[in-house]
């Protein structure tokens, strides 16, 4: 959790079977939140979270927990749900993650909350001064260009496998300063990390026995280093 007032927005894009929610679910067994709100529309974060399915359960969960409390609260949209069902639990779930402080908020699928030129205020205001209450945010997409452009814009972190449209290439290599041909090149499991701290680059391998690797590359994607960095990262 962000508990250091320091910027925590993560932008993890990528195509349907390209393992981004492998890469997700590894980094919440890393961070262990004590804290955690998941909008999880495929019902596929079980192990982090306790399922709830009404806005009454969720604000109560997370409200209970006050400002010390533990509190790991997933919704779970039911399959008819509407497009304003999603922007009513959406807007709810930034108003309870923004008011408890120092927690994980995880939108899952931002296409489904947000749009490129539109997005609820208190997201917005999230995004921009969230560390100040010790937010942090993994909002995920397989449609960056459908989403909100600002999220992008304040990402301190971009995770990004293959993605077959041009625009949604586009739209992510551009806040990466890379070519969009380089993430049409990447293999699935195989992916892209722009850190906004270093303006480094890395591109990492994502193996179904929970062994991963990094190195890194120049801007054309090309290997700059030997490999730096090699972990146990349980595949999910």
């Amino acid at each position: 959790m962000a508990t250091d007032n320091e910027a925590r927005i993560w932008a993890v894009m990528g195509q349907s079977g390209t393992g981004k929610g492998l890469w997700v679910k590894k980094k919440l067994k890393e961070l262990k939140p004590n804290r955690i709100l998941i909008l999880d529309p495929q019902d596929e974060y079980g192990d982090f979270a306790s399922p709830v399915s009404t806005a009454s359960d969720m604000a109560r969960l997370v409200t209970k927990a006050g400002d010390n409390g533990t509190f790991r609260v997933r919704y779970v949209f039911p399959k008819s749900a509407t497009a304003d069902h999603f922007a009513r639990i959406f807007d709810l779930s930034c108003q309870l993650t923004y008011l408890a402080r120092n927690c994980v908020f995880l939108p899952e699928e931002l296409s489904n909350f947000t749009k490129p030129s539109w997005a609820p205020p208190l997201w917005k205001r999230m995004c921009n001064s969230g560390r100040h209450e010790g937010v942090h945010v993994i909002g995920v997409s397989q449609y960056p260009a459908q989403i909100d452009k600002a999220f992008l814009s304040n990402a301190t972190l971009i995770h990004v496998g293959f993605l077959g449209e041009e625009s949604h290439r586009k739209a992510v290599a551009a806040r990466m300063d890379i070519s969009p041909d380089v993430i049409r090149d990447l293999q699935d499991l195989h992916y892209l990390e722009w850190e906004r701290k270093t303006r480094s680059i890395q591109r990492g391998t994502i193996r179904t026995t929970g062994l991963y690797k990094q190195a890194l590359v120049d801007r054309t994607g090309q290997i700059a280093t030997a490999a730096v960095t090699k972990g146990r990262g349980k595949a999910a």
